[in-house]
């Protein structure tokens, strides 16, 4: 009967409360702590700064999931005119999502264009048809969140171009978008704090690059550990974001006014986004299973979406970002310069551009081509 029960635990011994009942809340409460002291040293740093965007016009790469999606959400909120470049326009999915997003922010001002990272006449198609306006359309901010990161022991995967796919994506695409439409950020009024943010990861610090084989034909593609060729595109991001900047501070505006165009690199450090799932995941049944099974583990360790985006909200929002020098590296809602002697300086920088202007012209060239050719074929 419960009375009786009750009465037994009342005349226990106090002995037996302070060795069994009292230890194990002890341990249970350290380890409560334990848990959530881990949680907020790997959260990272929160961002502070806030700021209306009404009728500030937002380009997004990569906007509809992951830390793109979190960041496009927090615009939205706050007035921004936002433009999704996306694969295909008509996708139903892509509708539905910003569709979606529009309810969600009673934001309307949310369009996408069909830009398609994987296919470098897509992005001219784009730009072209984005710089061809006078006057010059407004554009305040261009935020490349776009990226991938194939899992281990997967084949080599490569781009409608033919190009390795994390060259490809992470750091050829975003390179010929902002190459094409520097006149449109250049040309925006004196007054007019634009910014462009590019993303990375600490993983860059694991990545190979070699300006000789930028996309491993020579040393083979490392299918046991393709952080080699992500941290190499993301090492080349982070020396366009240099050169980028340089090119910027030197150009002499017509009316004469300093330049306001600033970039930054954006390190949000280690998320638990699709394209992490994936990774963790080995692109398996099995090692889904194994994430599943190890979730508590990655729920500590790893940032969620909304937290990742901290740094970039930062980045956008921060007036310390709207003053001074651009060309600088954020981590944790803080500047840092952006410099290893190894991968990223000047002379890298430098080279690496001509490489990759001449690497484009000639891909370019071969697609064209191609398609000239099935135009015939199709007559």
């Amino acid at each position: 009967m419960p009375i009786p029960f009750i009465a037994h635990l009342i005349n226990l011994s106090p002995v037996f409360y302070e060795k069994y009942v009292f230890t194990n809340i002890q341990k249970y409460i350290s380890l409560i702590i334990l848990f959530y002291l881990l949680k907020k040293c790997f959260s990272g740093a929160n961002n502070k700064t806030d700021r209306r965007f009404n009728g500030s016009v937002f380009l997004i790469t990569g906007g509809t999931s992951g830390i793109g999606a979190e960041v496009a959400k927090e615009l939205a909120k706050r007035g921004a005119h936002i433009i999704l470049l996306v694969r295909s326009c008509s996708d139903s999915w892509t509708i539905d999502y910003i569709n979606d997003l529009r309810a969600r922010t009673n934001n309307h001002m949310i369009f996408a264009e069909t830009c398609n990272l994987s296919s470098l006449y897509s992005i001219r198609q784009f730009a072209t048809k984005w710089i061809d306006n006078i006057p010059p359309r407004r554009l305040d901010m261009v935020i490349c969140c776009a990226g991938v990161m194939l899992p281990p022991f997967k084949p080599k995967l490569v781009t409608e171009d033919g190009v390795e796919l994390h060259w490809g994506i992470n750091y050829l695409a975003h390179f010929h978008l902002l190459n094409l439409i520097f006149p449109a950020l250049r040309s925006q009024p004196p007054g007019r704090d634009v910014r462009v943010v590019l993303t990375i990861c600490s993983t860059y610090m694991l990545g190979d690059l070699d300006l000789m084989d930028l996309e491993f034909h020579r040393r083979g593609y490392p299918s046991s550990r393709p952080w080699k060729c992500f941290g190499a595109s993301k090492i080349a991001l982070m020396n366009f974001a240099r050169e980028f900047q340089n090119r910027i501070s030197n150009y002499k505006r017509p009316d004469e006014f300093p330049n306001n165009v600033r970039c930054y690199v954006v390190d949000p450090g280690f998320v638990r986004s699709h394209m992490t799932l994936r990774f963790l995941s080995f692109g398996s049944l099995w090692g889904l299973l194994l994430y599943i099974i190890m979730w508590p583990l990655w729920y500590i360790v790893l940032k969620s979406c909304k937290q990742g985006a901290q740094s970039l909200l930062y980045c956008i929002m921060s007036s310390e970002c709207g003053t001074g020098q651009g060309g600088k590296l954020i981590v944790k809602c803080s500047l840092r310069d952006i410099s290893t002697k190894k991968y990223i300086n000047s002379d890298i920088s430098s080279s690496l551009w001509k490489i990759t202007e001449t690497y484009i012209m000639d891909v370019e060239k071969k697609e064209a081509i191609k398609r000239n050719i099935l135009k015939k074929k199709c007559k």
